[in-house]
């Protein structure tokens, strides 16, 4: 306790000093704290007040991160400058947020702050008041009991945390509704209009009555082209489906040469099939511009494949022997 008085004796004699006067102007610097006593680790505010004459040039204090020994500041807030009073005077201030995790008594000495007069080169200095802080220790309830550590603090679920779940979702869902829409547009794909083969009919006949119908149609001499070597080949895709195990009106013309080359086809038909293919692939994609000749030319090869490809005798597997017969 006498130490305590001790420390206040010294810091109302220093108050006495705080005052500068320059040329009978007063300059005061004064320091305050919300509190004299705090708990350990616990906040306090602190105030450093400037009394000066209007039109002095002033050098405020540059903090660093601790206002004296292990008393940290947590926050700075900007100086402040209030209007002058009738006599002349402003008041400037800044305020300021500690804390400590030191217990005892804690000595915050006076701040020195920097002015000159107006119109004077000379600086001098006003030092605030000391100030003595408490800091006292926690409480500890050494009769009860242990008890566990307090769960984390659950904090509220941000936007940004969640965002990356939301564009996961819509992705995987625009994914799976292109899946089921490839699908079905692959299931109700329409076929020709006219059944691959009529009940009774031969394919070959079927085919070549269709390619006539077409020849008759006038379609590329009216400008439909891509209808034409549309046409002509769900023809012949049709024709090679019903005729031979392959399954021509799913696949690819490279699929389907493939397909037909173990039925013993004679390379020239072979060879119509493929241009005439060729050409109705590059018309389909806008590659193209055939000519007129052109034009009869596939018409004309489609037929010819057609002639020279349905009396082919096609290899088969024996099943129970294991020997290639004809079909």
């Amino acid at each position: 306790m006498k130490g305590r008085n001790k420390y206040i004796l010294i810091i109302f004699f220093v108050s006495f000093l705080t005052g500068v006067s320059v040329r009978s102007q007063t300059v005061e610097a004064i320091g305050l704290l919300s509190d004299d006593s705090i708990s350990i680790g616990q906040q306090i505010g602190f105030e450093l007040n400037l009394k000066i004459p209007e039109g002095f040039h002033v050098q405020w204090p540059q903090w660093s991160d601790t206002l004296a020994s292990n008393l940290e500041i947590l926050h700075k807030g900007n100086p402040e400058t209030l209007p002058a009073d009738k006599d002349g005077n402003v008041w400037m201030k800044q305020q300021m947020v500690l804390t400590t995790f030191d217990t005892g008594w804690i000595y915050i000495p006076g701040i020195d702050i920097q002015f000159a007069p107006a119109g004077d080169t000379i600086f001098y200095t006003a030092q605030s008041n000391p100030l003595m802080l408490r800091v006292e220790t926690v409480a500890i309830d050494t009769t009860g009991t242990f008890k566990p550590i307090k769960d984390p603090l659950a904090e509220p679920i941000t936007f940004a945390e969640i965002l990356p779940w939301i564009i996961g979702i819509l992705g995987l869902a625009t994914l799976l509704f292109i899946i089921v829409w490839l699908y079905m547009r692959r299931r109700n794909k329409v076929k020709p209009l006219d059944p691959l083969v009529k009940p009774g009919i031969p394919p070959h006949i079927h085919a070549l009555n269709q390619l006539e119908e077409l020849r008759l149609k006038k379609l590329w001499q009216n400008g439909k082209v891509k209808d034409y070597y549309t046409q002509l080949s769900d023809i012949i895709r049709a024709y090679i489906e019903a005729q031979f195990p392959v399954n021509a009106i799913e696949m690819t013309t490279y699929e389907i040469l493939a397909g037909l080359q173990p039925m013993n086809i004679n390379s020239d038909a072979i060879s119509k099939l493929a241009n005439a293919f060729e050409l109705a692939d590059l018309v389909k994609f806008a590659k193209a511009q055939p000519s007129s000749m052109e034009n009869d030319i596939s018409l004309n090869h489609m037929i010819d494949f057609v002639n020279e490809s349905h009396f082919v005798v096609q290899p088969t597997i024996n099943v129970e022997n294991g020997k290639e017969e004809s079909l």
